[in-house]
């Protein structure tokens, strides 16, 4: 952004539209441009002919006049917007001062005249009155739509409702996701619903469809001189008591789009996954460097074929007992899995030596060093390698990174160059989870602190997306009956790759299955948001976000949300999902209370008189028999299970939240004390651990259970989470992935 007020010589578009240019695309899109003339060049002493014939032929008594201007995007910042009569002098008076008031505070801006605009008759300003209407093509997304609170006030709006005041839509599904948003966002339903200002809505549901579509269809159409429409914006957009919609300002831009890649061969992904043999370069002879951790962990895995696993290294006959070839020339046969552990220009020759082979079916490359860090004509190397290898009789290998982790594949392989006593996997179930991060370091997170409870069938670190996108592992994940969770880190798309991951994700929600997905990158665009309303409250994140839950994602807003969905999710999906109706029963009337204030899309289950009654009969005389139950700390573990037990059987239960505060002596909860401290053991028959373990497996509704207490207490949570039960440790935490569970 210059310094000058308004100027912006725009990097991201190769050509601007002018506000009249604009209009000219508005046709056949039911969104109407009002009467406008350009007054091309600096306004003279005296109108032209044009102009004059212009003014004449006006039926509004007043004129709007405008910079014409390819870098000042904020015309009224810039001193580029006036009004005047429609009588001749004044006219010129005021074309004079727009033009040399934006000479003076946007110097060095391109201007190509004045608009001309006729002043329509309308109550600017009023929330309603005024809308935002736009269309993008996102990088990552392809086409969308914004429609939102238009105006001066546009980002005020956003920045006071925190972005609610908008809403992305999909062309082609318009309807669809306009009135989710609407149920969504109270300040989104002004515009549609009658109010005090408005005793009918400004905005008709159906009228809105219907103009949104079609701008999307043109926009969609556009095409001049190989460049097509990149982005168009239209505020305000103001809506006439008589239903008519009138764009009254306008940019846009045009740009060459991006080429779509060429389509991987995505079912060698099933090599990748699981191999049957493998190779990997770069494992030292005499330290134990990532290569060589790797290679140990191949040859201890139970996916490789006996007597398939071979290093690359140019002296050493062999290397921890595996077999070395000089280079993969050299391989006895083709393998499913080459891993590259070598940087830099050895992983550019090596990985140009299986494409040119054939001799690896799949390639993991671990380092990193090349974009990321300025190296681009490397990376640009490696992709020429895989994209020439496209075009061989096999399709040429699929490529995984660089700057990964690889794979841990299941009861197949792990390259995750981290050494066992560091980074433990401990069999648990977790079969229907596959694991997809673009970052290593945050997988190697989620899996240390799943250890023991949830082991994924496959834990991927994709990196760089050289080649393999995100997208790609949905897309074969669809084939996989097994998996029914897939949980996504994402830190950014690929071109074009997030419409391909919400279209694979949409199938998979069709097949029963559950996307769930953390999108880093939340913050603003910087500097460059400023040069459209739209980029401003529409970004990378929230149309990802808005993209994405349109097709059935489940997106967590904070990594806390992502690892306890990724739990509950897979620990419970199996079960029976019916209804949002929530049971509590606590031993704190704290957490009673706190609980009903965090109940986010859950409804407290209303009980039978049946089920109030025996809760009456089993719990302590003081204790409050009823949703929320309050057990007092007076209850034994039998009788909290009792009361378990109790709201489990009622009908009207869909769902029971647990949430025993441990201290209390008459629970039993504690690990054995060999010294004789205490006679509790929570491996015993009758603990409350087991005792709720008992109830977790006689039925098939979810249940969740919290634990808001000290390390005391951890290996009371280790067995409720090693028998299938999810535990977290807040009750906020406790309800809110319930409730993800049972409502999203």
């Amino acid at each position: 952004m210059s310094e000058a007020v308004g100027v912006e010589r725009t990097e991201r578009a190769e050509r601007t539209l002018l506000e009249h240019e604009v209009y000219g695309l508005l046709e056949s899109t039911g969104i109407e441009a009002p009467r406008s003339l350009l007054w091309r060049g600096e306004p003279g002493a005296s109108l032209p002919p044009d102009v004059e014939a212009f003014l004449a032929r006006l039926p509004s008594a007043e004129v709007v006049l405008k910079i014409a201007s390819p870098d000042i995007l904020h015309k009224t910042e810039a001193g580029g917007v006036a009004f005047a009569s429609r009588e001749g002098e004044a006219v010129l008076r005021s074309a004079r001062k727009v033009w040399s008031e934006t000479a003076r505070l946007a110097p060095g801006a391109r201007r190509e005249g004045v608009l001309l605009v006729e002043r329509l008759p309308v109550a600017s300003g009023s929330l309603g009155a005024e809308l935002l209407v736009s269309f993008k093509r996102d990088p990552a997304f392809g086409p969308v739509l914004v429609l939102g609170v238009g105006g001066l006030l546009t980002e005020w709006w956003g920045e006071a409702t925190g972005g609610a005041s908008t809403v992305v839509l999909s062309p082609g599904r318009v309807a669809d996701g306009l009135s989710g948003a609407l149920g969504r966002s109270p300040v989104l339903s002004l515009l549609f619903r009658r109010s005090r200002l408005f005793p009918e809505p400004p905005v008709a549901l159906e009228d809105a469809v219907q103009r949104l579509e079609a701008l999307a269809r043109v926009a969609m159409a556009d095409g001049a001189g190989g460049l097509a429409l990149r982005e168009l914006e239209l505020n305000p957009v103001v809506v006439l008591p008589s239903g008519r919609w009138v764009a009254l300002d306008g940019k846009g831009w045009r740009a060459r789009l991006p080429v779509p890649p060429v389509a991987r061969p995505i079912r060698k992904i099933e090599k990748l996954l699981r191999p049957r043999s493998a190779v990997v370069v770069g494992a030292s002879a005499t330290s134990l460097n990532p290569g060589r951790i790797i290679l140990r962990n191949l040859r201890l895995s139970d996916g490789i074929t006996y007597g398939r696993l071979w290093a690359v290294h140019p002296k050493e006959a062999s290397i921890d007992g595996v077999p070395c070839v000089k280079t993969p020339e050299d391989l006895p046969e083709a393998v499913d899995m080459a891993v590259v552990a070598v940087p830099a220009e050895g992983a550019r020759d090596a990985i140009r030596a299986f494409c040119r082979t054939g001799r690896a079916e799949s390639i993991i490359l671990i380092p990193g060093g090349f974009a990321e860090t300025g190296r681009r004509e490397l990376e640009d190397e490696i992709r020429g390698a895989v994209a020439a290898s496209r075009t061989s009789p096999g399709g040429g290998p699929v490529l995984l990174g660089g700057n990964c982790l690889g794979v841990v594949s299941k009861r197949q392989y792990n390259t995750f160059f981290l050494p066992q006593y560091k980074l433990p996997f401990h069999d648990a179930p977790g079969d229907r989870l596959v694991a997809v991060s673009q970052s290593g370091a945050y997988l190697v997170s989620l899996t240390s602190n799943l250890d023991g409870i949830v082991f994924p069938k496959a834990s991927i670190s994709y990196g760089n997306q050289m080649d393999l996108t995100v997208a790609d592992f949905l897309e074969f994940l669809e084939g996989d009956e097994e998996v029914r969770v897939v949980a996504c880190y994402v830190e950014g798309f690929a071109p074009l790759d997030g419409a391909r991951f919400v279209a694979a994700a949409r199938r998979l929600r069709e097949q029963g299955k559950r996307v769930l997905a953390f999108k880093a990158g939340k913050t603003a665009l910087g500097a460059k948001a400023t040069q459209s309303h739209t980029a401003s409250l529409a970004g990378d994140y929230a149309v990802a976000r808005a993209l994405m839950e349109d097709a059935g994602v489940v997106v967590t807003a904070t990594l806390d949300m992502f690892e306890d969905y990724t739990k509950v999710f897979t620990m419970l999906g199996d079960r029976q999902l019916h209804g949002r109706r929530v049971a509590i029963v606590s031993n704190a009337g704290f957490e009673c209370s706190a609980v009903l204030d965090k109940l986010y899309d859950l409804v407290p289950a209303a009980l039978a008189d049946g089920t109030k009654a025996r809760l009456a009969s089993v719990l302590p005389a003081i204790a409050h028999a009823d949703n929320p139950v309050d057990a007092t700390p007076m209850a034994t573990t039998s009788d909290f299970v009792a009361a378990c037990e109790a709201m489990l059987a009622d009908p009207g239960v869909d769902a029971l939240l647990v949430s025993p505060i441990p201290v209390t002596p008459a629970l039993d909860n504690l690990a054995p004390d060999l010294t004789g401290g205490h006679p509790e053991n929570i491996h015993s028959p009758g603990s409350l651990p087991q005792e709720l373990l008992r109830v977790f497996r006689a039925t098939q509704k979810p249940l969740v259970v919290n634990v808001d207490s000290g390390r005391l207490y951890d290996d009371f949570v280790t067995v409720l989470q090693r028998g299938g039960i999810p535990v977290f440790r807040k009750i906020d935490r406790a309800s809110r992935a319930l409730s993800a569970l049972l409502t999203r």
